[in-house]
């Protein structure tokens, strides 16, 4: 072996490998016989294959000993070379990718919360398109979403919106009413717009029969009480047929409690229509206002939610327990049509564009017959069977309405409806109200209870809004309200949400720097 390996001397290949080469192919000047000769080449072209598949390669770059990242780029028998500049550019690639996607997340929360408020001309669509309240009526009408149940996958939904905080999930117009499902809601028209847990939806049978139009209903329902929410709407849908028709629901959930809505849920497909409402009303205890679930109660998203997805020129925001007086949407578009209110291209109507139309409120004794009209109401309140609403929770908060003078108050005219009288608001009143579609939002950081409902009347005021209380219009809340109707952190949510609508009324300076009003 050493005989033939000293006839030999070792070569570089061009590989950078190293190999042997025959001392008589370099011309040494040794004589060697044929047979040795070769012999000594097959041994030669036999031990460089050996090395060549035995040696370990390294493979380079760009520059010898340079390795990829100090990672080998071969297979140890096949010499693959990489480029390392190819490596190092996807590195650099993926690097910058990060970076832009931590920008525009930066970006996009700062979007989010400068646009707190959220425009009251637009809002987001579930497939992230924009549109207004006008073109309500478009997504209402669209064929995304079903007629009937959104019984669609037995795991947690993942479609929808999230609202500006990035807290809840937003479904809107999870279930359509067949009006706004065939495009026959008309713009010039009422809303009756609501929000509701749970266990109120029973509320919606009487509700939708007093107001006979078009109705916005935003349920909360985390976790499972979707589905529950899912099986009573269904059935609601199944009985009454002016739910069918009016009723278009939206499904509002926290993202830390995604809904969850199964496939197949035998519990109401075959109860008999009379035991629906039976179902509906006793699924959960409703005696303490926002004590039945462990979420905060986000009101005032529910409130932005349901009346964004009206598709009307006017809307009249209610709390769900609450009942109008009987025609009061008929009879407020003829009042609307007499005055051109529906025409804004009319310099008559420009009058009207910064007015809001004021609906009394009353309490009525539980088991009292419910009036239909004005005259009814009148002779319930005699006997006490009815008085104004919060008289004995917040009176200051509702005695601006005047109900002295809107009790003898008598109509001018012949017309079912009209003004009665004007009232300059003042802190701290909250009138239940019939407004154009474009009136401010409410404030979404109020949660629970205390100062969500002021706060949007409180912008009316500072935008420049003006009350005028109609005159035979008003509102029922069926049972006195009291201060044991309430959940037992009540004050304690108040004196929160007091100090946020202190800074909130300092933000409202910023937003109108023009004006003088202000709100106390």
């Amino acid at each position: 072996m050493v005989a033939l390996l000293s006839g030999s001397v070792e070569g570089v290949a061009s590989s950078g490998q190293r190999t042997l080469v025959p001392r008589a192919a370099l011309g040494s000047g040794h004589e060697i016989s044929r047979d040795q000769q070769q012999n000594t080449e097959r041994f030669v072209r036999e031990e460089n294959e050996t090395r060549r598949r035995h040696t370990p390669v390294e493979c380079f770059c760009r520059s010898e000993g340079e390795l990829c990242g100090g990672v080998p780029a071969c297979d140890g028998v096949h010499s693959v070379r990489m480029s390392c500049s190819m490596i190092n550019k996807f590195i650099i690639f993926l690097v910058g990718l990060i970076v832009v996607l931590q920008v525009v997340h930066i970006t996009l929360l700062s979007r989010l919360d400068r646009d707190r408020g959220r425009s009251a001309s637009s809002i987001q669509a579930e497939d992230g398109e924009r549109f207004s309240p006008r073109e309500g009526r478009r997504l209402a009408g669209s064929s995304s979403t079903s007629k009937g149940n959104l019984r669609k996958s037995s795991a947690k939904l993942s479609k929808g919106s999230l609202d500006v905080s990035g807290q809840y999930r937003i479904h809107n117009f999870y279930i359509r009413s067949d009006d706004a499902a065939n495009g026959e809601v008309q713009l010039e028209d009422v809303t009756l717009v609501t929000q509701c847990s749970v266990q109120n939806l029973y509320h919606i049978v009487e509700l939708s029969v007093r107001w006979d139009g078009p109705v916005s209903v935003a349920i909360f329902a985390p976790g499972e009480n979707a589905a529950f929410a899912d099986d009573i709407v269904g059935g609601l849908r199944r009985c009454y047929p002016l739910i069918r028709k009016y009723v278009s629901f939206h499904l509002v959930y926290p993202t830390s409690r995604e809904a969850i809505i199964y496939e197949e849920s035998p519990t109401l497909l075959n109860t008999p229509c009379q035991d629906i409402l039976h179902l509906a009303k006793y699924h959960k205890s409703a005696t303490l206002n926002y004590g039945a679930e462990k979420e905060p109660y986000p009101n005032n998203l529910l409130r932005n939610v349901a009346r964004q997805g009206s598709s009307t020129e006017f809307i009249f925001v209610v709390d769900i327990d609450m009942l109008p007086s009987e025609k009061l949407r008929t009879d407020f578009v003829h009042f609307a049509l007499d005055n051109r209110l529906f025409d804004s291209r009319t310099s008559m109507v420009s009058d009207h564009l910064d007015t809001v139309y004021v609906v009394p409120a009353f309490e009525l004794q539980l088991n009292a017959s419910i009036p239909k009209d004005k005259t009814d109401l009148l002779e319930s309140l005699q006997p006490g069977k009815a008085r104004p609403f919060y008289r004995d929770i917040c009176w200051k908060c509702q005695s601006s309405t005047d109900y002295d003078k809107w009790t003898t108050s008598k109509s001018s005219t012949k017309r079912r409806l009209d003004v009665a009288y004007n009232v300059t608001w003042k802190d701290p009143w909250e009138p239940f109200y019939i407004g154009r579609w474009s009136v401010p939002l409410y404030d979404e950081r109020f949660k629970q209870y205390g100062f969500n409902r002021i706060s949007q009347v409180c912008e009316l005021h500072i935008a420049g809004y003006g009350f005028s209380v109609l005159d035979r219009a008003f509102l029922i809340h069926k049972g006195w309200k009291t201060v044991t109707d309430f959940h037992a952190s009540k004050d304690e949510e108040n004196n929160r949400n007091r100090l946020l609508f202190r800074q909130f009324k300092n933000e409202l300076k910023v937003k109108y720097p023009d004006t003088d009003r202000r709100c106390y």
